[in-house]
């Protein structure tokens, strides 16, 4: 930490009443990137014991290599299982590299920033983003949403310099790789898409870049990348699809005519309440003077700030409009990232040394100050307080552990498959020793990789949450015949929290009741009894 603020304080705390140069404001960003790296991959390391349902679901996801889930394309699930795996099954790489993305968003803004405004406006274009919670808290997650903070800058930045650096081929296929990579890890980088489209035949460069072959190229890479995904979605019956339209309520066709509006309302007093308001308010009690003397914006860099910026977000929002469509709010964590670049390059801030160090410090006592808010909420708030389980606390470890001891003592051999909901079929297949293979819901379509025939031979575990009556109804077909069902059996076990913090507070966390039964594999005989 010491390091971290002596890097920064050579940068801004000199005697001479220039600015620090580029270079130096891009060392400054570097130490402030590792810290807040370095900051927000251990509050989770310390702070959980069980972790995000989404991590889960990549390194269960991943376990089976195919083009595409039931729910995302590939890249998340591929990218989470196998740093799982190269790390032994740890899960804190997990939160290292969801702040490799951040990181990345960081250094792609600060890039793009820098051939927009000055290098002290640049520099506060990315640290502002640090006062933004999808950047902080919600970005501790490794999941597609998180992953977009990262790809999407990488993508614009990439695309802003094939056009404007003579349309090198390089450039067009660094685009056109960050674009496939932003479409396999979620569909919704289409909205990114349609404004880099209309940046292409709006603006003069962009038009003139369909005379080059990079263009091109860059498009046949990105199709070459989604292309496997899509053939997948073509024999699976477009799950993921409808996955997607179910989230919007549109599965049924959109409902009400009322939700044309309201849900874009929604969004809107969402976003802007949560990040576009409070972010612009604060960079105005900073730099509320508006320098006139500085000339006034070119026509291409404002048409590009404008649709790269505001695009994705406005796209967003014409699709809700026209569909009906609900939004939810994790999917526009992305949408964002060039608000600060926005607000600076129109507004034309006067800015001074003392500003800035008063701005950067501010952004460095409310990420202190998130963190301790997210430590508190995630060892305290949630496990011993909170009425509902969090995915976080799930005692997926705990209920692992006596699930495997119960089904050997059964049947003396490893368990083979759980079959449960989402939370809790991801909690025993990636905490059990025996690793099972994950049935979500019992529904064939969710977990492409389930042999039913192989499952009825080997039997497996059902599990839910509650009493036995509490058991839902998708595993009811189980009572069929073909199946041998034992009696279920109920355990309560305390939510999880880490060991450190309950120790120091004396007690135990909330508690958890799970009910679990066990399918007879077919010919075998059981080799013991529980008691």
């Amino acid at each position: 930490m010491s390091i971290w603020f002596r890097n920064f304080k050579s940068a801004f705390f000199r005697v001479d009443p220039e600015m620090p140069d580029r270079e130096k404001l891009g060392r400054a960003l570097l130490w402030f990137g590792i810290g807040w790296g370095i900051w927000w991959t251990l509050l989770p390391v310390i702070s959980l014991e069980n972790t995000y349902i989404d991590i889960l679901e990549n390194i269960v996801w991943g376990s089976h290599p195919q083009f595409g889930y039931d729910k995302n394309p590939f890249f998340g699930a591929w990218l989470g299982y196998g740093a799982f795996r190269l790390t032994g099954g740890s899960l804190w790489i997990n939160y290292l590299i969801s702040q490799i993305f951040v990181l990345s968003g960081f250094w792609a803004t600060w890039k793009l920033a820098n051939r927009f405004v000055a290098p002290p406006e640049a520099f506060l274009s990315v640290i502002a983003l640090a006062a933004i919670n999808f950047y902080g808290m919600k970005a501790t997650e490794l999941c597609d949403d998180v992953m977009e903070l990262g790809l999407w800058p990488l993508t614009v930045w990439y695309f802003y310099r094939a056009l404007v650096d003579g349309n090198r081929l390089r450039d067009w296929l660094l685009t056109g790789i960050f674009a496939g990579i932003s479409f396999m890890t979620k569909y919704y980088a289409m909205v990114l898409f349609l404004p880099m489209f209309l940046v292409t035949v709006g603006t003069a460069k962009g038009r003139a870049a369909y005379r080059s072959a990079g263009i091109y190229a860059a498009a046949v890479l990105a199709l070459m990348i989604s292309l496997p995904n899509l053939f997948w979605l073509f024999e699976h019956e477009f799950v993921a699809v409808n996955y997607a339209l179910s989230r919007a309520a549109l599965s049924s066709g959109g409902g009400s005519w009322i939700n044309h509006i309201y849900y874009p309302w929604r969004t809107i007093s969402r976003a802007f309440s949560v990040v576009c308001i409070p972010l612009i308010l604060l960079a105005l009690v900073f730099f509320h003077r508006s320098d006139t003397t500085r000339p006034g914006s070119d026509g291409f860099h404002r048409s590009f700030l404008l649709l790269a910026g505001w695009g994705p977000f406005a796209s967003t929002l014409l699709f809700s409009l026209t569909t009906g469509g609900s939004i939810n709010y994790s999917w526009v964590l992305p949408c964002f990232a060039l608000l600060p670049l926005t607000f600076f390059y129109f507004w034309k801030p006067s800015v001074n040394r003392m500003q800035v160090k008063l701005f950067y410090t501010l952004i460095v006592l409310l990420g202190i100050v998130f963190g301790a808010i997210f430590l508190v909420r995630s060892v305290y708030q949630q496990p011993y307080l909170k009425r509902k389980c969090d995915y976080e606390n799930y005692p997926g470890r705990a209920l692992s552990r006596i699930i495997d001891e119960r089904w050997r003592k059964h049947f003396n051999t490893p368990l083979p498959y759980v079959v449960g909901d989402r939370e809790a079929a991801c909690n025993i297949a990636v905490y059990s020793g025996n690793r099972p293979e994950a049935y979500f819901s019992a529904n064939p379509a969710f977990s492409q990789w389930i042999d039913e025939e192989d499952l009825r031979r080997r039997g497996g575990v059902l599990l839910w949450e509650g009493h036995p009556g509490d058991r839902p109804d998708f595993l009811t077909r189980f009572d069929a015949p073909e199946y041998q069902i034992t009696a279920a059996e109920t355990v309560v076990v305390p939510r999880a929290t880490p060991e450190w913090f309950s120790r120091m507070l004396g007690r135990a966390p909330k508690p958890y009741t799970a009910s679990f039964a066990f399918l007879r594999p077919q010919g075998n005989t059981e080799q013991g009894r529980s008691r």
